[in-house]
C-alpha cells in the first residue's frame, strides 16, 4: 500500500510538470487575439444586419437598421446588403421606406447601393413609396 501510494504520488507530481500554460500577455501596440476573426468591417456590419433581420418585430427591426443606414462610413457591401435585407426583412412599407431614406440621406451613401435600390423599387407596393424614394436619390445628385 506504501508503494502504491508513492508511485501514485509520483504520478501525480509528474503530471503536474508537464501541465503547462501559455499565457499571452497584451503588449501595447499588439492587436487584441479575440476567437472570432473577421476578416473586415465588412464581415461585422453584415453579421450586424443579418442578426437584425432575426428580431421578432418590425419595429425594433426598423430602429436597428435606420441606426446602421445612418452610421457614418458605412461601407458599399454593407449598404447593398442592407437594402437586400429591408426589402427581405421588413413586412411594413413605412419601415422600408423609412430606412431607405436614412440610408439615401447618409453621406457614405454609394451609386452601387442606388444601383440597388433602383432593381428593387418595384417591390414597394404603394406608388407614393416609390416617388419618395425616387425623389430623395434625385435630390441628392442636385
Amino acid at each position: 500500500n506504501l508503494m502504491f501510494a508513492g508511485l501514485l504520488g509520483f504520478v501525480i507530481c509528474l503530471g503536474g510538470c508537464l501541465v503547462y500554460v501559455d499565457e499571452e500577455k497584451n503588449e501595447p501596440g499588439r492587436p487584441e487575439r479575440s476567437s472570432r476573426n473577421y476578416a473586415s468591417d465588412n464581415d461585422a456590419v453584415i453579421a450586424e444586419i443579418d442578426a437584425v433581420g432575426k428580431l421578432p418585430f418590425d419595429p425594433d427591426k426598423e430602429q436597428a437598421y435606420k441606426r446602421i443606414a445612418a452610421r457614418k462610413g458605412l461601407n458599399v457591401r454593407g449598404q447593398v446588403h442592407l437594402v437586400e435585407a429591408v426589402f427581405s426583412r421588413l413586412a411594413f412599407e413605412n419601415a422600408k421606406t423609412d430606412v431607405l431614406l436614412t440610408l439615401i440621406a447618409n453621406p457614405d451613401f454609394s451609386s452601387a447601393t442606388e444601383r440597388e435600390i433602383l432593381e428593387k423599387i418595384d417591390k414597394l407596393a404603394f406608388p407614393s413609396s416609390k416617388k419618395t424614394i425616387l425623389k430623395a436619390i434625385s435630390d441628392r445628385k442636385g
